[in-house]
Order: structure tokens, then sequence, then C-alpha cells
């Protein structure tokens, strides 16, 4: 087995709240990434991305990792059930048992700034780290983004890649930032030779991948919502940049509400959206209204709350979307608002049955 440095700048304590898309580990060297913004203060809601195993194909320093999560809500589901029993716990906020690692067993937290800085400064050791900080200097240089605005995360933070089948995964900071890039990707593609947009063709391998997850869904709808996918191309290397908020941003706290489930599986209903605000980051919210529907006497659902992040993104305001997800009621707990109802896409019980699509204004 190969011998990599294991110089680690990016290493640093347990923040006090954590972001989404962050990457740790716990005391048994098993790897895990933060889901969403809605964060208890105690755990870290997340899924168990990778674990030591002798035969695994990531190496970081002497140790060797095998890939538990692959994407969709089925895949995190089957790592829950790899991960410590006292990991998962009933959430309270979620109504739900959740896979939810205890700050005290976390061992090692990393920043995808400091890793970004460290390539920035010291240079690229392979490919993947030179489109990375390629990258990161062209949205600066192009858009005005602030370098410290942007991090690299997935494997290339805990130095475990390899140039030969590791993907690079991008974070942008700030619900500012995030939809400056998110309106600009026109712009940096035009002004910079060695950047180009993604074209909807070279989605097909992504596309394949989600209705494998999700049979339930027509080819046809999935294509129609990836004609709206943003993507670079960095000298024809695929570079994802997801937006993640920063922590006093988030529109939702942890304890701030809480969710019962109002149906066993999912059901479909349509609405019309009206904000798409917070629809780029996980979980990403649609507001907007059904019609009256009977399951709810009469009440309509007037929010949707996407964990399937393939779906981030797509929907824009004034769309008529078909939701099939699960109906939530949700309980305000912190001030006297009224209760509402949403529906959950990305739910454990309907893993492989939720989705949104675009219908016709018929």
């Amino acid at each position: 087995m190969n011998r990599r440095d294991v110089k680690q700048p990016a290493l640093i304590s347990l923040p006090d709240r954590v972001r989404d898309r962050d990457v740790f580990h716990d005391k048994d060297g098993r790897v895990y990434v933060t889901l969403g913004y809605i964060q208890p203060a105690s755990r870290i809601l997340s899924f168990f991305k990778y674990a030591p195993h002798p035969d695994g194909k990531w190496v970081s320093g002497e140790r060797r990792y095998e890939r538990i999560f692959w994407g969709g809500g089925a895949s995190a589901s089957e790592g829950m059930t790899k991960a410590p029993d006292d990991y998962l716990v009933f959430d309270d906020h979620f109504g739900v048992e959740l896979l939810e690692v205890p700050r005290d067993d976390v061992d090692k937290y990393f920043s995808p700034e400091i890793r970004l800085r460290e390539i920035l400064e010291e240079g690229a050791k392979d490919p993947l780290e030179n489109s990375v900080g390629e990258m990161a200097e062209t949205l600066h240089d192009t858009l005005g983004i602030p370098l410290e605005r942007l991090g690299v995360t997935g494997s290339i933070v805990w130095k475990a890649h390899d140039p030969s089948f590791s993907d690079i995964n991008m974070n942008i900071y700030g619900f500012e930032d995030a939809w400056h890039l998110q309106n600009s990707y026109d712009e940096v593609a035009e002004q910079n030779s060695h950047m180009r947009l993604r074209e909807l063709h070279e989605w097909e391998r992504t596309m394949s991948r989600v209705v494998a997850r999700i049979p339930v869904l027509p080819v046809e709808d999935m294509k129609t919502l990836f004609t709206r996918r943003k993507g670079l191309l960095c000298r024809e290397r695929s570079i994802g940049v997801m937006p993640i908020l920063l922590p006093d941003e988030a529109p939702i706290m942890h304890g701030s509400e809480s969710y019962t489930t109002l149906t066993p599986s999912p059901v479909r209903v349509k609405m019309e959206v009206t904000s798409e605000k917070y629809g780029l980051f996980l979980p990403a919210i649609y507001e907007g209204s059904s019609r009256p529907l009977d399951i709810l006497g009469g009440d309509q659902v007037s929010r949707i709350l996407l964990y399937e992040g393939s779906f981030r993104g797509l929907i824009r305001e004034g769309d008529k979307v078909e939701v099939s997800g699960i109906i939530q009621r949700v309980t305000p707990t912190r001030n006297r608002e009224e209760i509402f109802y949403q529906l959950m896409v990305g739910s454990k019980v309907g893993a492989g049955k939720e989705f949104i699509r675009l219908v016709s204004n018929t």
C-alpha cells in the first residue's frame, strides 16, 4: 500500500454550529458528511459516507476506506444500518429516527476553506487540486467572489482522493454569493476560454442515476428539469459547486418546528410555487400553495421541504409543479405562528417514490 503525506492543515476544532456538507471522522475512523443546515445542538445530523476497509479504493495516510453512501435516501438509510446503534436517535424536530453523531464522538473535523487555501498557497499536488485552484481563482477574478467564501470538500478535503477516479466537490458559502454564482454561470463561461457550461447530454449519467433511484419519475420530466441545471467544466473537467448557507443564515433552526407525518406513504399534490428564495440550499425550501385537500380537512399545503438534492435549485417562482412526497403537519414551537402543512421530499419512508416535476399551466 502506498504511503501518503498525512499532513492535514484543514483539521480544525469542532465548531459550535456546523454547516451543510462539512466532512468529519468519528473516533473509529468512519467518515461522515453533515446533512443540511437544520442541525441539533449536541449531535450532527449526517450521512455515513466512508468506512475503514482493508480493500478500500480510497486511501488517506496508511488507511484504506470503502464508500458507503452513493446518493439518495435509500443509500442514506442503508448507511444507517452500518453505523453504531447509539448514533441512531429519534429526532423531535423531524419526528423520525435519524443518524446523528454525538459531538463527543467527533475525532477530526475539516475546513473546506482552509483546504482550498492550502492548495492555493502551497501549490497543487495533482491534477484534481490544480483544477480546484483554477476554478476558485476564476470565480474570484470573474465574479469578485471572495476566496474565503469558497472551499473544497469531498475526499479532497481529507486527502483521500485519487486523480484516476475521484470527483471534485466545491462549496460556495453565504446566501448572497451563492445566488450571485447561480445567476452568473453564463458570464463565467463567456469571459473565460478555459471554462464552459455543462450541456444537457453531459448530465445523462446523473439523470440516469436519479431515475434509477426514483423509477416512478418519467425520464422526460427529469430532462425538462435538468435543462435548468447549471454546471461548469474547467478545461473539460466537471466541477460541482454546492451552495451552502452560513449558520446565521439558516431559515429554520433545529427545534423551532416539529413535523408530524400524516400520510404513511407519498402522495401526489399539485402546487404553484410563490418563492424559491431558499431553493438553492439543502434542505431546499419552496413556498407555494396547493388546492384545498380533503386529507387536510380543506386546508392547503404551503411549503415543500426538499432533502432530495437532485431537485435542488431547479424550481422557479411561478412554476406549477406536481410533488410526490409525505404530507406533514408543521407545528412552530418558539412563537405563536399557526400550524401549517408541508410536503417532505427525500424522506426515509418515501425513498424511491418522491419527486418534483413541472406540469403545464392547464
